[in-house]
C-alpha cells in the first residue's frame, strides 16, 4: 500500500472555531455532515480541494453549532444553573464496590436531584413573582390599557404566562431523540398502520474497556428516564405557580382550607419526594441493555406512571386556580397595592430547603470522600498528577455556586423589573412602627445583600491569587530564560522574556481553580447558613421584624435592604443595594447579550462556551440542561472515522488516520478512540493539543478521565499517541507528562511511555526549542527562530490557539504516524505464552495444546 496516502482530521475546541481557522486555510468547502455536524475541506478560488503539508487528506470536523448553531440556543444562558447541577453529577468520585461508597453515592444523586428540582421550582417563583405580583398586581392597575381589564383577566393571564416560562424551560433542555411527544407519535403511526413498534435501542458496553464510562455506548445515550424527570419538574413549577395563582386571589386561602390551595402544596411535596427517590442515574443508561433485574423495569414503569399523573394533576390544579381568579374585585385590585402575603412564605421555604439541601450534600460528598480515602494516590505516584479538586469535592461546590448563581439569577430578573417599575412597597420594619421599602421580597432582598458581600470576597480571593503568582514571579523567570536559552546565548530579544513571563504567570492562574471555587463555595455557603438562620423566625410571616439575628458581628452575614436603628431611623445597607444593583446590572448584561446572541452566530459562539463543556454531559440528575452533543458528535465522528478507513487500503506500516483533537475536541477525540473497535484503532494515530485531560478534566470528572483510562487509551494505541502543549495556555497543558524540571541540557520528567518508570531525560529539537518529554511535546511560544529575528518572526504569543502553524507539527504527524500497526496475533502470543507459566507454576505438568496431552 503507498504509505503516503492518510488522512489528518482535526476536531475544534470550545467556542466554535471556524473551519477556515481550524485549517489555516482562506478557502474552505464542506464536503460532508449535515447543517450542525460538518466535515470541511480547504479548496483554492477555483473551489478544486488542496492537500495538507505531506500530501495528506486535510479535514477537518466542526461541531461547533450543535451548541450555537440556532438563535434559540441563544436563551440556553438562563439554563446555565440547571447545567451546573447536571454536570455536578459527573464530578462525583466513583462509587467503587463497597456497599457504603455505593450507598452514600446513590445519596449524593438523590441530593443533586433535590437541590435541581428546588432551582426549577425557584425559577417558576420568580416567574410568578415578576408576572403575577409585579406585573399584574402592582403595575397593571395604573397602565392605561391593562388597568381598564377585568382583574381576573389579568391575574390569570399572569398565572398562564408564569406556568409557560417553566414549559419553555423545559423545551429548551429537551433532547435530540427523546420525549413524550416522539414516542406518543410512534405509538399513533404504528396503530394506524397495524405495524409494531420500533425497538428500544439496546448497547452492550464494551467490558474490555470499561476503565471509565467513556468507553460504554450507553453513556451517550444519557438517563433513560429523563422524559419522567422532565414531567415532573414540570409539574414542580406548575404547582408553584398555582399555589401563586391561588394565594393571589385569596390571601386568606391556607386558613379557609381551601382545596385547590391545599392540592397545589401536596402535590408539590409529592413530585419533589418523587424526584428526589427517582434512583441512581448510573442505573438508568444501564436499563437501556438487553439484561437486567427485573425490579428496575417495574420501578421505571411506576416512576414513569408517577411523572404522568403529576404532570396532570399540576395542570388540572392550575386550571383551578385560574378559573377562580373572580374573586378579586376592582376595588381590591386597584386600591391595596401590598404585596400578596404569602408569597414572602414560598420564598423563605424555598431557600431554607435549597440551603439545607446543600449542607446534606456537602456532608455526604465529605463522607464519600472518607470512605474512599484508601484510593487516594500516593506521593510521588503518576495518579497524583491527576488527582480530583477539592480531594474529590467538586459536585458540592460545583453544585453550591449553580445554586448560587440560579438564586441570583432569580433575584435579578425580580430586582430589575422593581425597580424599572419603582414598585417598592413600604412595611412595618421595626416593633416601634418605622417604614422600610422593601423590593420584591425580604429574601430576594438578602439575597442582594449577600451577592454584594459575595463580589467583595471574590475580589479578594483574585487578590490573593495575584499576590500569590507574584511572589513565584522570580522562580517564573528563571524558567522562562532557561527556555530561550542555549549554548549560553538567549534566543529571543530581552523583552520577549518579560512577556513570556507574564504571559506564563496568567496561564498558571488554571492551576488555582480548586481552591478559587473551595475558597468562593464555602463563603457562599456560610452567607447562605447565615441567611436561612435569620429567615427561619419569619418563615410564615412577611414581617421583617420578625426575622432572627445572629449574635455580634455574625449578624453582618445576613442583613436586610434597609436597617432599622435605635432611633427607629431606617438606613440603606449599601451592601445591599450594591448588590441590588450588581444583580440589575447582570439582568441587563443577560438581556443585552442573549439580544446580540439571537442575531449573530458569532456572538452565540462566545456565549455558550460554557455550554461546550457542560453540555458534553448527558442529562443525569437535571432535564432542563441543554442537550448533550456528546452522543451525537461522539457517534458522528466515530462513523467519519469508519468511512475514512474503509476507503483506505490496509497493510501498510504507518498509521492511515491521525486524529487531532484541541480543548475540548481532545476530550471528544478521546471518547471517540475509546469506542472504535480495536482493528479500527489500530490503524488511527492520535494527537492532542491545547488539551486538558491532565489539569482540568480528571480533577473536575475523576470517574470518567483518570490515569487509569488515559493509561488504557495510551496501551491501546501501542504509543501512537502525542500530546502539544504550551506554558503559556491559559486554558490546557501536558496530558502524558508531570514533574518538568526547568530546561537545561539534562533536563527530566516523568512521562509516557511507561510512567511508573521515574523521571527520565528530555530531549530537545532545534532549532526551535521544542522540549520532547517523551508523548508529550512542549512548543515554545513565541517559536525562537534565531537571536536576529531573520529566519522567522516572533510578533505574537498564541496560547491557546494556532499550534499548527508551529514549525514542528508536520513533524509531529509524521513521528505519529510512523509508530507501525501493533501484531495482535504476536501480542496473543506472548500473552498465552505468559499464561502457561504461570499456570505451570502452579503445578501444571504440560501445556493444553501439547499433541502428547492425553
Amino acid at each position: 500500500m503507498p504509505d503516503d496516502e492518510w488522512v489528518e482530521l482535526r476536531v475544534h475546541g470550545v467556542s466554535g472555531t471556524p473551519a477556515g481557522s481550524m485549517l489555516d486555510r482562506p478557502y474552505v468547502s464542506q464536503v460532508g455532515g449535515d447543517d450542525e455536524s460538518r466535515y470541511f475541506r480547504s479548496v483554492d478560488t477555483a473551489g478544486n480541494e488542496l492537500a495538507g503539508h505531506h500530501g495528506q487528506v486535510l479535514e477537518a470536523y466542526h461541531w461547533g453549532r450543535l451548541t450555537s448553531g440556532s438563535k434559540l440556543k441563544a436563551l440556553w444562558l438562563i439554563l446555565l444553573p440547571f447545567g451546573m447541577v447536571n454536570g455536578a453529577h459527573f464530578m462525583l468520585p466513583a462509587s467503587g464496590p463497597g456497599r457504603t461508597a455505593r450507598a452514600l453515592h446513590a445519596t449524593c444523586d438523590a441530593l443533586l436531584r433535590l437541590v435541581g428540582v428546588l432551582l426549577t421550582s425557584m425559577f417558576a417563583f420568580a416567574a410568578g413573582l415578576v408576572l403575577i405580583d409585579l406585573i399584574a398586581w402592582r403595575w397593571a392597575p395604573q397602565a392605561r390599557f391593562i388597568g381598564s381589564l377585568e382583574p381576573s383577566v389579568v391575574l390569570g393571564a399572569a398565572v398562564l404566562l408564569s406556568a409557560a416560562v417553566v414549559v419553555v424551560l423545559a423545551f429548551l433542555g429537551r433532547g435530540y431523540r427523546e420525549g413524550r411527544i416522539i414516542q406518543l407519535r410512534q405509538r399513533i403511526r404504528a396503530w394506524r398502520t397495524h405495524t409494531p413498534l420500533p425497538p428500544t435501542p439496546s448497547v452492550e458496553p464494551p467490558k474490555e474497556r470499561a476503565v471509565t464510562p467513556l468507553a460504554q455506548e450507553s453513556f451517550y445515550s444519557g438517563d433513560s428516564r429523563t422524559p419522567t424527570l422532565r414531567d415532573l419538574h414540570i409539574a414542580a413549577g406548575l404547582f408553584v405557580v398555582a399555589a401563586m395563582g391561588v394565594w393571589v386571589a385569596h390571601p386568606f386561602a391556607w386558613e379557609r382550607e381551601m382545596t385547590s390551595l391545599q392540592l397545589a402544596i401536596a402535590g408539590w411535596v409529592l413530585v419533589v419526594v418523587v424526584v428526589t427517590l427517582l434512583g441512581d442515574p448510573e442505573r438508568g443508561t444501564r436499563d437501556r441493555m438487553t439484561e437486567g433485574p427485573a425490579w428496575q423495569g417495574l420501578w421505571k414503569a411506576a416512576t414513569s406512571v408517577l411523572g404522568i399523573v403529576g404532570l396532570v394533576g399540576s395542570v388540572a390544579v392550575l386550571v383551578a386556580a385560574v378559573a377562580d381568579m373572580g374573586g378579586v374585585n376592582r376595588v381590591e385590585w386597584t386600591a391595596l397595592r401590598e404585596r400578596p402575603e404569602r408569597f414572602d412564605v414560598i420564598a423563605n421555604w424555598l431557600l431554607v430547603l435549597g440551603v439545607a439541601a446543600l449542607l446534606a450534600l456537602f456532608v455526604v460528598n465529605l463522607a464519600l470522600v472518607v470512605v474512599r480515602r484508601t484510593d487516594r494516590p500516593q506521593k510521588g505516584s503518576p495518579e497524583r498528577y491527576f488527582a480530583p479538586y477539592a480531594w474529590g469535592m467538586a459536585a458540592a461546590l460545583f453544585t453550591a455556586i449553580g445554586a448560587f448563581i440560579g438564586v441570583g439569577f432569580s433575584a435579578a430578573v425580580a430586582t430589575g423589573v422593581s425597580s424599572a417599575l419603582d414598585l417598592s412597597t413600604p412595611v412595618t420594619g421595626s416593633s416601634n412602627g418605622a417604614q422600610v421599602t422593601v423590593g420584591t421580597t425580604p429574601m430576594l432582598d438578602r439575597v442582594a445583600y449577600a451577592w454584594g458581600l459575595n463580589v467583595v470576597i471574590l475580589v479578594v480571593i483574585m487578590l490573593v491569587v495575584v499576590a500569590w503568582r507574584m511572589r513565584r514571579r522570580r522562580r517564573t523567570d528563571e524558567r522562562v530564560t532557561a527556555m530561550y536559552t542555549a549554548d549560553g546565548s538567549l534566543l529571543v530579544p530581552p523583552r520577549w522574556v518579560s512577556r513570556v513571563r507574564f504571559a506564563v504567570q496568567k496561564a498558571r492562574v488554571k492551576n488555582a481553580i480548586g481552591p478559587i471555587c473551595l475558597a468562593f463555595a464555602s463563603a457562599g455557603m456560610i452567607l447562605a447558613v447565615a441567611l436561612a438562620v435569620e429567615l427561619v423566625p419569619c418563615m410564615n410571616s412577611r414581617d421583617p421584624s420578625t426575622c432572627g439575628h445572629l449574635p455580634g458581628r455574625l449578624d453582618l452575614l445576613s442583613q436586610p435592604k434597609y436597617v432599622v436603628g435605635v432611633d427607629g431611623v431606617a438606613k440603606s445597607n449599601l451592601v445591599a443595594l450594591f448588590g441590588a444593583w450588581l444583580l440589575i446590572a447582570a439582568a441587563g448584561w443577560l438581556l443585552l447579550q442573549s439580544r446580540k446572541a439571537v442575531a449573530e452566530e458569532g456572538k452565540r459562539r462566545g456565549l455558550n462556551v460554557v455550554w461546550d463543556v457542560l453540555a458534553f454531559w448527558p442529562h443525569a440528575v437535571h432535564p432542563f440542561s441543554p442537550r448533550a452533543y456528546s452522543k451525537r458528535c461522539v457517534e458522528d465522528l466515530r462513523e467519519r472515522i469508519r468511512w475514512h478507513l474503509d476507503r483506505l487500503p490496509e497493510g501498510g506500516t504507518r498509521r492511515d488516520l491521525v486524529l487531532c483533537g484541541h480543548s475540548q475536541g481532545s476530550l471528544i477525540s478521546f471518547a471517540t478512540m475509546m469506542l472504535l473497535d480495536e482493528s479500527e484503532r489500530d490503524r488511527v494515530a492520535l494527537v492532542t493539543f491545547g488539551s486538558q485531560l491532565r489539569v482540568i478534566f480528571p480533577k473536575a470528572f475523576p470517574a470518567y478521565v483518570n490515569f487509569a483510562a488515559i493509561t488504557r487509551l495510551y496501551d491501546d494505541l501501542d504509543g501512537a499517541w502525542i500530546n502539544l502543549y504550551r506554558t503559556t495556555d491559559q486554558l490546557a497543558g501536558p496530558v502524558l507528562s508531570w514533574n518538568h524540571q526547568i530546561d537545561t541540557d539534562g533536563a527530566r520528567s516523568e512521562h509516557f511511555p511507561k510512567p511508573r518508570d521515574g523521571a527520565r531525560a528530555d530531549e530537545y529539537a532545534d532549532p526551535y526549542r521544542t522540549r520532547r518529554c517523551g508523548a508529550d511535546w512542549r512548543f515554545a511560544d513565541p517559536v525562537a527562530y534565531d537571536p536576529k529575528l531573520q529566519d522567522g518572526a516572533v510578533a505574537e504569543i498564541y496560547g491557546h490557539s494556532w499550534f499548527a502553524r508551529n514549525p514542528d507539527w508536520h513533524e509531529c504527524m509524521a513521528t505519529v504516524r510512523a509508530v507501525p500497526p501493533p501484531d495482535r496475533g504476536a501480542k496473543l502470543s506472548q500473552a498465552e505464552e505468559e499464561a502457561w507459566e504461570l499456570a505451570r507454576s502452579a503445578g501444571a505438568r504440560t501445556r493444553p495444546d501439547d499433541p502428547l496431552t492425553e
